[in-house]
């Protein structure tokens, strides 16, 4: 069968279908750099703007593929969707050319909440607008970790099926967990990695004679928030005079008692108190347990703040979702995030987040960022030929692509449900 690539990145929709059969006989992508990419891996120059397409020019196919901009809808875009002008209603011009061309199969991916955003409103607009078109749509949220690969990356994919084609269900592609590919498997012949800066090496070996200091049994899903260290301001004094905030202590056991005004006290107080002067809820439970920290082994706490590197609000919060019971640094995986250094499990990566590349996950034990090919094989592109030259750029390309191998095992189904078509 033909395909149209739409909104086609580095074209994981066009591996992925194209190793099962299929023939790309269109594209098209709006980043000029992305776009020469394109040629040079598949020999197809794909158009550029998909809202100045002529539709009538596109050649015949039997399925459109689009992984149309999921920032709008990702919690890193908070939410916008439809709301968002320039790439919330690009989906319209999806529409636009089915209803023209009147493919039998549309495939779509995006992030999770689409289905939910606006209380399901986009969700029913999208429902809504391809049942217009003549189309039932299927929808399952899949993570490569589903399909045998080690990353963590929920995606909902969304096969729109013609009516006169539909017969009540689709055939998903089953899920094996994880076992065939292992992440040691994924993380080797890194030649291009990036080394880890020496104020990052340095940090985090502070971090671990912390936790080698505090002799803990385990740490499970909570934070060690270094700023709580001897602090015992109100987890909420949004209320309290400038008199009454004085009497306490804010970030570091600093002493609030000669600040002359609300500002001064801000300045001494954590960052993520500063904006509605109150603990937020997404960080409460941790500072409770710093705090807790502080008071029964003060010394240790104390002592090694006072050689913590405080330039970076971030760099002061150790995020645990690691192996509860191996509080052991180097035998994990990192990201720098704006909340705080996140500890991970070693045996999964996370997901390769295309808004924010400098959370590009580091393997400690060996002083390394993941190499840029190491993450196109999270993504199953490990073969094209061509990625970008810039490592931000190639990271960001990468978080942004469809996972080719989940498009294979779509593709797999529909061969298998619909092997008669044409």
């Amino acid at each position: 069968m033909r395909f149209i690539d739409l909104f086609a990145g580095l074209g994981g929709f066009h591996v992925g279908l194209s190793e099962k059969g299929f023939q790309c006989v269109f594209a098209c992508e709006i980043e000029p750099d992305l776009r020469e990419l394109y040629y040079l891996n598949y020999g197809i120059k794909p158009f550029d703007d998909v809202t100045k397409i002529d539709v009538s020019k596109i050649p015949p196919h039997e399925v459109i593929c689009a992984g149309f901009p999921c920032q709008p809808f990702s919690l890193a875009g908070k939410k916008k969707g439809a709301e968002c002008p320039k790439s919330g209603k690009l989906i319209d011009h999806v529409i636009r050319i089915a209803k023209f061309h009147h493919p039998k199969f549309i495939l779509l991916e995006n992030v999770p909440n689409i289905i939910s955003i606006a209380e399901g409103a986009f969700w029913k607009y999208l429902q809504d607008s391809f049942s217009q078109c003549g189309y039932r749509l299927y929808h399952k949220i899949i993570s490569p970790t589903d399909m045998g690969i080690p990353q963590n990356r929920k995606r909902v994919f969304i096969v729109a099926i013609r009516q006169d084609l539909d017969n009540g269900y689709f055939n998903w592609p089953a899920s094996i967990g994880l076992g065939k590919v292992s992440l040691t498997q994924i993380l080797k012949n890194h030649t291009d990695a990036k080394r880890l800066e020496p104020a990052k090496i340095q940090l985090l070996a502070h971090w671990q004679k912390l936790l080698l200091q505090l002799n803990l049994k385990k740490l499970a899903s909570i934070s060690i928030v270094a700023p709580e260290f001897g602090a015992n301001y109100p987890l909420d004094f949004a209320s309290m005079t400038l008199s009454e905030i004085r009497q306490y202590r804010g970030a570091y056991g600093q002493s609030l008692e000669s600040c002359q005004s609300w500002s001064e006290v801000l300045q001494k107080m954590p960052s993520y108190v500063r904006k509605a002067q109150k603990v937020p809820n997404w960080i409460l439970k941790s500072v409770l347990y710093s705090r807790e920290l502080y008071a029964t082994q003060t010394e240790i706490c104390k002592t090694w703040a006072e050689g913590l590197d405080k330039n970076n609000n971030s760099w002061q919060i150790l995020e645990w979702r690691g192996l509860s019971s191996c509080l052991d640094i180097y035998s994990h995986l990192i990201q720098f995030r704006a909340s705080g250094i996140r500890v991970l499990r070693s045996h999964i990566a996370p997901s390769l987040i295309s808004m924010t590349p400098t959370q590009i996950p580091i393997i400690p034990s060996e002083n390394r960022y993941m190499s840029v090919q190491e993450a196109a094989r999270l993504q199953n592109l490990q073969n094209l030929n061509r990625l970008p030259n810039n490592r931000m750029k190639a990271f960001k390309a990468l978080g942004n692509a469809v996972n080719a191998k989940i498009v294979g095992d779509i593709a797999d189904s529909i061969n298998q449900s619909y092997c008669n078509i044409q």
